[in-house]
């Protein structure tokens, strides 16, 4: 199962994708959708775990 941090970027990926595909376009839902995936409490978790760990790998500046 890919990390939290990947899946959230392919799904914000393939909103995009249907959002610039020709035909009507609905930018408030394409906006919410967006807000589905990425105002995510444990995308955020995710996202400061791994800052964190490459924070950590990089050593002292």
């Amino acid at each position: 199962m890919p990390d939290r941090v990947t899946q959230a970027v392919r799904e914000a990926q393939a909103i995009l994708a249907r959002h610039v595909e020709p035909g009507q376009r609905d930018c408030e839902k394409t906006i919410n959708d967006l807000l589905t995936v990425l105002d995510d409490e444990r995308l955020v978790q995710a996202m400061e775990e791994k800052d964190e760990r490459q924070s950590h790998q990089a050593g002292p500046a």
